[in-house]
């Protein structure tokens, strides 16, 4: 099958999931509700449509930034959550929530968005200063880095009676996306569309930094735009519907297999297949409970896991 094939058989089934998206929910919609009834009509605009744009950004978003951090920190394991950047995120969303409470949501975004990068780069640090023997070792420090933070996130949301929010900001859910309230993730699929832009020199970054230095590679800078876009990206989906779990870590894994290790032929798969996986496992939990919902980043959870668990067990060198 030639290339052209693939990319037509990847967008014919994402357009029909999308579209099959569009009309599951609490209750169903027809194509002739829509035309005969002006109320089918309104949720579609008002609900259906926003969700699944959300859904699709989401999931096309983390797939590029699980990409890139793996790039970044040269580590399969290597993506936003085993990196503490939600947790960082989480930290500057409640700090601002709490101490400017009058800067808005935009403004709230931009201060999570500087601790979750001021978390990154703290973490980088601490890994230049490791010699780590195995690749497993950066998401144990990961998760231990990640657990410290948020200890102090959760006490002081405990203190300031933030616990719901902050619930909402690290656990993934679609169900509260209407009209007015998912547009700035059209600002992180920006960030995914200039990573791909800059995809060449990112992969750079995978050599490490005396070969990359040695090709010429501007190494600190381009480690300092990565982490700032990844930043910037997870603060956006982590404010707007939470953050889903392992997406980032899963989806790349899976695509290398296939794409190998350069960033420009990757990420357009990884946004693909993000978005895709996603999306069912939205559709899923929508269908599971019907009419409640099972959260999306619940049933992702469950299907990341066995995927990992599968690709472990099966030893595939070229994933790990």
């Amino acid at each position: 099958m030639r290339p052209f094939s693939y990319y037509l058989l990847a967008l014919s089934s994402l357009l029909a999931l999308t579209f099959f998206s569009l009309l599951v929910g609490a209750y169903s919609i027809s194509i002739m509700d829509i035309w005969r009834q002006p109320d089918m009509a309104n949720v579609m605009i008002s609900s259906r449509i926003p969700r699944t744009l959300a859904v699709l950004i989401v999931g096309s978003i983390l797939g590029i930034v699980g990409c890139l951090s793996q790039s970044v920190m040269n580590n399969v394991f290597a993506e936003p959550t085993t990196l503490g950047t939600p947790q960082g995120i989480a930290l500057g969303l409640l700090l601002s929530s709490v101490i400017f409470p009058e800067i808005g949501l935009v403004g709230k975004m931009l201060f999570g968005a500087s601790m979750g990068f001021f978390s990154l780069l703290l973490f980088f640090a601490l890994l230049q200063k490791l010699t780590l023997s195995d690749p497993l070792q950066l998401p144990l420090i990961g998760l231990v880095y990640s657990a410290i933070l948020g200890a102090g996130v959760t006490f002081l949301a405990f203190e300031f009676d933030r616990m719901q929010m902050l619930a909402v900001w690290l656990n993934g859910d679609f169900a509260t996306i209407i009209q007015g309230r998912y547009e700035l993730l059209w600002g992180a699929l920006i960030i995914g569309i200039m990573a791909y832009w800059m995809a060449n020199q990112f992969s750079m970054l995978g050599m490490g930094e005396n070969l990359a230095r040695t090709l010429g590679v501007p190494y600190r800078a381009l480690v300092f735009i990565a982490l700032a876009m990844i930043a910037l990206a997870t603060s956006l989906v982590v404010a707007t519907v939470g953050m889903i779990s392992f997406l980032g870590l899963v989806i790349p894994n899976i695509v290398r297999q296939y794409c190998g290790d350069n960033l420009k032929h990757s990420l357009p798969w990884c946004a693909w297949m993000g978005a895709s996986s996603l999306l069912l496992c939205d559709v899923i939990g929508r269908l599971l409970t019907h009419p409640l919902e099972v959260p999306a980043n619940l049933v992702f959870a469950v299907f990341a896991g066995t995927v990992f668990l599968a690709m472990l067990w099966r030893g595939d060198r070229r994933a790990l």
